[in-house]
């Protein structure tokens, strides 16, 4: 299991390449265990964790989260491999998913078709590639016959394979076959039907569910004060309200409303009218915006509960990159000077066995 530490991810569009290393090489600095990179409209996430590897000593790099849409399993596993390489062993956690439903309809002009079946396909082979010298496979989409990658497989203690999920379904699919589930808007209410939902799919094919480790996005406001940052924050999540996938999350919390009311004005596009919309309630629910105290809490109960949090910057537009070097330092201190977590000099480092800090 992870350890008591933290990761950290953004929108690689918002920032310059330069601007990315300076704030990785930061990260790493404050003590976080990995960056994950996501992929949605910015950099390639292989191309950005390939310089970081070369920018960085200690720091884990993972993703959350690529889509195993538009790339193959086969190149799946070879970019793991590349990056593993690169590092010195320090790639992990590998998360992977769907994509968002808009931004692969629109930007990959790919349709999620059977989820669930993908990423069992998706990871099986992932993993075979990378832990054997020479795999087949006869799935429904992909069918490797003899195949091996040419640099050999890592090995059986390769990155932790994580799926991202929200509904039942991929939550239940990620027990039974990855490392771990990636969740985001995680609650008490969403921790607490994920870990029945864990229990019951991993008991079935004789897991233990405490081996599979949940991690979440934890978005950020940076200034709690500042109505510019506030804004940032509401226009955030009504991001998220605009989403099918939240929706059920908003419902066992008790916000379905406040979400719907944020969704039906999103798909008029009148994007800020419906910032606008997203309640003090869904703000608070959803995001750290607290006082300090309120913040180093909300970071211990992830601890205590086992919960991997990976930080995600809500930004001001005009202070793109202050922003984020501001939510980086924030976080670090409520998690090490307030919350109880041993710095990352304090745990063991990705160079003393499978990627320590973020195993699941």
């Amino acid at each position: 299991m992870i350890e008591r530490s933290i990761g950290f991810t953004c929108h690689t569009g918002d920032l310059s390449w330069d601007e990315l290393v300076a704030w990785v090489q930061e990260g790493e600095r404050l003590g976080y265990s990995a960056f994950c990179a996501t992929e949605e409209s910015g950099k390639d996430a292989f191309a950005l964790l390939a310089v970081l590897a070369r920018e960085t000593r200690t720091i884990n790099l993972g993703t959350t989260i690529v889509n195993f849409y538009s790339r193959t399993p086969t190149l799946l596993a070879m970019s793991a491999r590349s990056i593993h390489d690169l590092s010195a062993g320090r790639f992990g956690p590998f998360g992977l998913g769907t994509g968002g439903i808009g931004f692969m309809r629109r930007g990959h002009g790919i349709d999620i078709d059977r989820p669930l079946a993908r990423a069992e396909e998706t990871v099986a082979i992932v993993r075979g590639l990378l832990t054997q010298t020479t795999f087949s496979y006869d799935g429904r989409w992909f069918k490797p016959r003899d195949f091996h990658l040419r640099e050999g497989p890592i090995g059986e203690r390769i990155p932790p394979i994580w799926l991202a999920g929200l509904g039942p379904k991929m939550v239940a699919t990620a027990a039974r076959i990855a490392d771990g589930v990636i969740a985001n808007w995680l609650t008490e209410e969403s921790l607490a039907e994920y870990r029945e939902l864990i229990d019951r799919a991993a008991r079935a094919v004789d897991r233990d569910p405490v081996d599979v480790q949940v991690a979440t996005l934890l978005m950020m406001c940076v200034d709690p004060d500042d109505e510019a940052a506030v804004f940032a924050a509401r226009r955030g999540l009504a991001f998220y309200c605009a989403s099918e996938h939240y929706l059920h999350i908003a419902d066992i919390c008790g916000l379905g409303e406040d979400a719907r009311r944020v969704k039906a004005v999103w798909e008029e596009r009148d994007f800020d009218r419906a910032t606008r919309l997203v309640s003090d309630r869904l703000l608070e629910k959803f995001c750290l915006v607290g006082t300090p105290e309120q913040n180093a809490d909300r970071i211990r109960w992830h601890f205590d509960n086992r919960v991997y949090p990976v930080i995600y910057p809500l930004p001001r537009h005009e202070r793109m990159v202050e922003d984020h070097h501001t939510v980086l330092r924030l976080a670090a201190r409520y998690a090490w000077q307030q919350a109880g977590a041993p710095r990352r000099s304090e745990v063991r480092t990705a160079a003393q066995g499978r990627n320590a800090d973020v195993q699941g």
